[in-house]
């Protein structure tokens, strides 16, 4: 799929608070992918938005 074809969904990662689920989170925002970032441990899932921010990632809440 075309990244033109992924402009307007949104990727949902489980599992996104640590480890690799973190690391598909932040490659795709590093690609200007929009990231809902899941985890049953909200402080990693947290840790994950504060990274792709920082990294200049899109951000929303």
């Amino acid at each position: 799929m075309s990244a033109a074809a992924t402009t307007d969904r949104v990727a949902l990662v489980t599992g996104g608070g640590s480890g690799i689920g973190r690391e598909i989170c932040l490659g795709l925002a590093a690609d200007g992918r929009k990231v809902a970032v899941a985890d049953i441990q909200g402080d990693g899932a947290t840790e994950t938005v504060r990274q792709i921010t920082e990294a200049g990632g899109p951000q929303s809440r």
